[in-house]
């Protein structure tokens, strides 16, 4: 029985993982080196510059930049034990490994990439990308920085306040090479869209080169980073720097060629082909601080005692409020977990330039975030005042999840995009019949979750169809609900694929498919597919009680399901995962007084 036992929690461990596991291990013991422990008299200015000391000790340990960076399953296990063992590094690990690194590794070839690889190997230059701008925001196609020829190579120039970059973390002076998105102005005159130019914007000493103007901006509240405001007064970028993918050529007198019509509509997608492994490298490391916080909360919530009157006592997971939501965020954390694997493992293989992969991954930042944070939120609530303690690690996850949701604007932009695609793919496919359905029949649940996402693709389809400007604003909230019901549609189809062999799979899938159709059942019922009696059963099931329901079910389940998430008590250090909570917060204390 305990060969069995131990053999099913590693089966799980490994489907909730993804990568190898003595990567992670490493990682686990590189971020959380207590060298570079954030302190409570460390000053903003010095969290930064710490930040950037760990970045180099990182990049020294875990091998050369370029080789993580274009090395899928490595990067997004970067990104996650980052986003859980060492917060400060998300601005940075994003720019340096993704999307400067990845971007000249794939963009261009290895002779013109040389020069500023090997400076990104060894953190001796610290990658960026600059993109976002005053005026377009995260809608770059609209960006109004310009790239014209100078006869040998490129200039680059902001041609008015609001074509200035806005939010690079480039404002510590460290050597540092850049990816930037201008608008190339052939030799013509014309306009041929937005290309990607490398160039050094500090030097070895970290002054900002000729041509470059750096003004950093107010801390944020929420996450250190060193955030700046980028101007360009005729910055030269060599002609070697020109990331074309090889979709086309430029000649002496400044004529761009494309190699073919293809090439000039895949143009745009290249350029940005790194921010679609962004995003889902951020989706997987606000996830990842989604189990982290389950982690602490739950397994705080397990031994807290909560006295109810002078003769009663509980313990603060029996509390229905704290229970019914930490499980049904720890389903709904877990379902997106392996659904966020497979697009990973689906990503590693495919075009980053293409529609499909592209809006895949956009519904999958949608589907993940935002839940991420809301997990996020319940386990710092949950844990009242503890939770409120940054040495309980989960106050510092809110920073990171704000960041990455908003980093592009917001996630609703992404997902309302993606969703008006999926219902271009789904026009053909008609939605069932109407029918009342037993939510008690798992095949029925899944039957539930997909009537969904057709009817709703087949309902905003007179609105797509209208070109008009106020018809594409109706169509934003019903292309956001598609977007969420086609991703819990696919989760739970993965999570079925996983039930058999595996009893905890099973427990939360059902706490999963109950839980959304919960959230509809106002839908469910005015389109026919739920009664009264139904919608009343589904909610008992999401509650604990004397018979057996699905939250209780799963709530056995819930010691092998955090043993499974890989983390450490030791190396999180939280006070709270403490058998004797004062005693930790007193040597914690004794500890911060020495220091």
């Amino acid at each position: 029985m305990v060969t069995q036992g131990y053999r099913e929690h590693t089966a799980l461990a490994e489907l909730l993982r993804h990568g190898n596991l003595e990567f992670h291990q490493q990682l686990q013991q590189v971020l959380s080196n207590p060298d570079f422990a954030v302190t409570e008299k460390q000053s903003q200015e010095r969290r930064r510059e710490n930040a950037y000391d760990h970045l180099r000790y990182l990049v020294k340990e875990i091998g050369g930049t370029r080789d993580v960076a274009t090395d899928l399953p490595e990067l997004f296990a970067v990104f996650d034990w980052s986003a859980v063992l060492a917060t400060d590094l998300i601005p940075l690990i994003s720019g340096h490994f993704n999307l400067a690194s990845g971007s000249l590794a794939t963009l261009t070839d290895s002779d013109a990439a040389a020069p500023y690889l090997h400076d990104l190997d060894d953190a001796s230059s610290v990658g960026v990308m600059l993109l976002t701008e005053y005026g377009c925001g995260s809608n770059i196609g609209f960006m109004q920085t310009t790239a014209t020829w100078d006869g040998n190579g490129f200039v680059l120039n902001t041609p008015n306040p609001r074509a200035r970059k806005f939010m690079p973390s480039v404002g510590i002076p460290v050597a540092r090479v850049c990816v930037i998105g201008a608008r190339f102005i052939d030799a013509a005159g014309v306009d041929q869209g937005v290309h990607l130019f490398t160039a050094r914007l500090r030097d070895a000493n970290g002054e900002p080169c000729p041509g470059v103007t750096i003004t950093q901006l107010d801390h944020q509240p929420l996450v250190i980073m060193d955030n700046s405001v980028i101007s360009f007064d005729n910055l030269r970028v060599e002609r070697s720097a020109w990331l074309s993918n090889d979709l086309a050529t430029i000649d002496d007198e400044g004529v761009l060629t494309w190699r073919d019509e293809t090439s000039r509509k895949r143009a745009f997608a290249s350029a940005i082909s790194q921010l679609t492994v962004g995003r889902l490298a951020l989706s997987s490391c606000l996830n990842a601080s989604a189990r982290a916080s389950l982690y602490i909360a739950l397994r705080y919530a397990a031994k807290r005692v909560v006295p109810l009157t002078p003769v009663d006592t509980t313990f603060m997971i029996d509390i229905p409020h704290v229970r019914d939501t930490l499980l049904t965020d720890l389903a709904g954390t877990v379902a997106r977990t392996i659904y966020g694997n497979a697009i990973k493992t689906f990503l590693a293989g495919a075009d980053l330039t293409a529609r499909d992969t592209v809006v895949s991954v956009m519904l999958a930042k949608y589907f993940i975030q935002k839940h991420a944070l809301e997990t996020v939120t319940d386990c710092r609530i949950k844990m009242a005042a503890q939770g409120m303690f940054s040495a309980n690690r989960v106050a510092n996850y809110l920073g990171v999840n704000h960041a990455a949701i908003t980093g592009e604007g917001d996630i609703y932009v992404l997902g309302s995009v993606a969703g008006r695609v999926l219902a271009k793919q789904l026009v053909s496919t008609p939605p069932l019949e109407p029918a009342l359905h037993d939510p008690a029949d798992p095949g029925d649940r899944s039957r539930l979750l997909r009537a969904r996402t057709l009817t709703i693709a087949q309902e905003i389809q007179p609105l797509l169809g209208d070109p008009a400007l106020q018809a594409r604003l109706e169509v934003i909230p019903d292309a956001l609900e598609l977007a969420d019901a086609y991703c819990a549609e696919q989760a739970l189809r993965l999570l079925d694929e996983h039930a058999e062999h595996h009893p905890e799979i099973a427990a939360l899938r059902d706490v999963f498919a109950l839980e959304q159709i919960n959230k509809q059942s106002a839908w469910y019922l005015t389109h026919g597919l739920l009664d009264i009696a139904a919608i009343k059963a589904v909610k008992q099931q999401l509650r604990g009680g004397l018979l057996p329901q699905a939250i209780d079910d799963l709530a056995d389940h819930v010691p092998a399901l955090l043993d499974a998430f890989g983390l450490d008590d030791e190396i999180l250090g939280a006070p709270v995962l403490s058998e004797d909570l004062p005693a930790a917060w007193d040597s914690r204390c004794n500890d911060l007084s020495r220091n």
